[in-house]
């Protein structure tokens, strides 16, 4: 819908293209320091409570989009967008932190956000980077809350702000991040549904998050965004309550966030007392929605078909990994991935390269994932120095950190290590050092891990791997290089 449609008045249709104006211009200026971003942001219409800029909901989203991503078909840093199709209908919100931003969001500027037109940024401080605008989400909390002793790290940084101190605050030492990010998931929802109203579907996830935006909008569009859906990987706190974890991406139905956040406009607010008492954001928007009886979609092959696209599969507690720790078994072998999280910058660079090598509308499944980034980097023989991070089966020594560890004697030496996992059936690799014996039936790649006599040595059972591979129905083993190419390579060198 065109912006020139849904003119409200004149006098709010000037304020509308005032606001335009000024942030185009504000683009040009991202970089000198003597910009006052925090009244740049309290100017912005889309950063109120109280409602859309004009009484039509579209109008509000249109001006968001207009100014902040596609204008003129191009973002103003010059990277072209190309929207996945279906991307038209989702809203997504990006958490991060002040003191974290400019380590984790810049990349998505090139990654993410050309794949969709309608998004916004939200942290605990103001900022503006390449000309987008990021939302202090915090701003709008109760003074009481802001007051309180959990609310410091946030006062400190607005006293930063407000005198100009020219110190990043990623450098200012600045430390209790992390209480303030479970006050940030129920407004962002709120705002999101302000700016966005009618979207068919809301999601969020963290800046260190990536979403496979093909696979995500295949899904989507296999399902009715009229039921009341809360879907991701569930986890559960204290071993009881289900909960969808943020960092592996959440996906709320917009018939869902239409019928809380949009029937109660004070819902933005309603669990502040609640979030000083309890951890964490994505937990604390869970409980808001099991308040009205919503509880998290559990992953399954049925409908909605969650099954394993944010890695958390079947098991709980399992959370979405970057490639080199991803849990790759026989059950999601043959299966769509959608999210992966823990990423630096470099690993979202990766996966958005990988991402590039397959036509949208060719599903990316696990395999591939295993064929990119684990199967050229594994090893038949033992590999000193490594944490391949085998955990499902733990013998160890250490009765006062594992008092449930069984009488085992893998944990004397490698060899026995090994022995164990020979002897259990389902073993595809294994992890050792003095006094611990980790088996595992997944596969995952690990990484170099460095601390002398007590460093990990790994070893993977590339028999069983390919056994894996050679049942799945979708991975012939001859139609790949084998596992161990990039070494091999090496050696031919």
């Amino acid at each position: 819908m065109r912006l020139v449609d849904r003119v409200c008045s004149p006098r709010k249709l000037a304020a509308i293209l005032a606001t335009i104006s000024i942030v185009y211009f504000i683009g040009t200026l991202v970089y000198q320091r003597d910009v006052d971003i925090q009244n740049i942001r309290n100017s912005l219409p889309y950063v109120s409570y109280d409602k859309p800029v004009c009484e039509s909901p579209q109008l509000a989203a249109q001006t968001l989009n207009s100014t902040y991503t596609h204008a003129h078909g191009i973002y103003a840093n010059g990277y072209e967008t190309s929207y996945v199709p279906g991307t038209e209908d989702v809203f997504l919100m990006i958490k991060t932190g002040a003191t974290v931003l400019w380590q984790r969001f810049p990349i998505h500027i090139a990654t993410t956000l050309p794949q969709l037109p309608h998004f916004a940024i939200y942290s605990d401080a103001p900022d503006m980077v390449a000309g987008i605008p990021i939302i202090d989400i915090l701003a709008h909390t109760k003074r009481t809350t802001q007051e309180s002793s959990q609310f410091a790290t946030y006062r400190q940084q607005q006293e930063l702000l407000a005198e100009h101190a020219n110190i990043e605050l990623t450098e200012a030492g600045i430390t209790g991040g992390w209480e303030l990010d479970k006050y940030k998931n129920i407004p962002m929802v709120a705002h999101g549904y302000q700016t966005y109203p009618t979207a068919k579907w809301y999601i969020f996830m963290d800046a260190d998050t990536y979403i496979l935006w093909p696979n995500m909008m295949r899904w989507l569009s296999s399902i009715n965004h009229e039921d009341m859906l809360y879907m991701g990987s569930v986890t559960y706190l204290g071993g009881k309550t289900p909960f969808v974890h943020g960092g592996s991406g959440v996906v709320m139905s917009g018939a869902l966030v239409r019928k809380t956040f949009g029937e109660e406009p004070g819902l933005a607010n309603e669990y502040e007392e609640y979030s000083q008492v309890h951890c964490c954001g994505d937990h604390i928007l869970s409980h808001a929605f099991r308040d009205r009886g919503i509880i998290p979609v559990l992953s399954g092959e049925g409908y909605p078909n969650v099954a394993w696209r944010f890695q958390g599969g079947y098991e709980g507690d399992f959370q979405a990994e970057p490639p080199i720790s991803v849990r790759f078994k026989k059950e999601n072998w043959c299966k769509e991935i959608v999210t992966f999280h823990h990423l630096t910058a470099h690993d979202i660079e990766k996966l958005y390269e990988f991402e590039r090598k397959y036509p949208r509308d060719q599903p990316i499944l696990f395999k591939d994932v295993y064929h990119e980034f684990v199967m050229p980097y594994l090893r038949d023989d033992r590999r000193n120095g490594w944490n391949n991070l085998a955990d499902i089966r733990e013998y160890s020594n250490d009765r006062e950190k594992d008092p449930k560890s069984p009488q085992e004697t893998a944990y004397n030496s490698y060899e026995n290590c090994s022995n164990a996992c020979q002897e259990w059936e389902e073993c595809m690799q294994f992890r050792y050092r003095p006094g611990y014996c980790g088996l595992s039936n997944e596969i995952r790649l690990g990484q170099k891990h460095m601390d002398g006599d007590n460093s990990f040595s790994s070893f993977w059972r590339l028999d069983r791997i390919r056994q894996v591979r050679k049942s799945s129905g979708c991975d012939p083993v001859d139609a790949v290089q084998e596992e161990g190419a990039f070494f091999r390579k090496q050696a031919e060198a």
